[in-house]
């Protein structure tokens, strides 16, 4: 089952989009918040780690390894995708 939110129904995700689109971020960072972060996308810390990466003051592969050692939202996230699914 796809996640609820998509570039339809979710600002955010429209905005990640068009900055794919126009070179802004690569595929595989947009790829990596599409699929850890299914739900919640503009959370605080998320938010705030893209606009670095926007503003060329972080690069893409710190930017991940940043997100993926926060353990307790990707848990999170995991669980909510899964029990949407089940």
């Amino acid at each position: 089952m796809k996640p609820i939110h998509n570039t339809r129904n979710c600002n955010y995700r429209r905005f990640l989009h068009d900055k794919l689109k126009h070179g802004k971020i690569s595929g595989k960072f947009y790829k990596f918040l599409y699929r850890s972060f299914p739900y919640r996308l503009t959370g605080r810390n998320v938010s705030f780690i893209v606009r670095e990466v926007l503003d060329g003051n972080v690069t893409e592969n710190k930017a991940i390894a940043w997100l993926q050692k926060d353990d307790n939202e990707l848990r999170r996230q995991k669980e909510m995708a899964k029990s949407n699914w089940e």
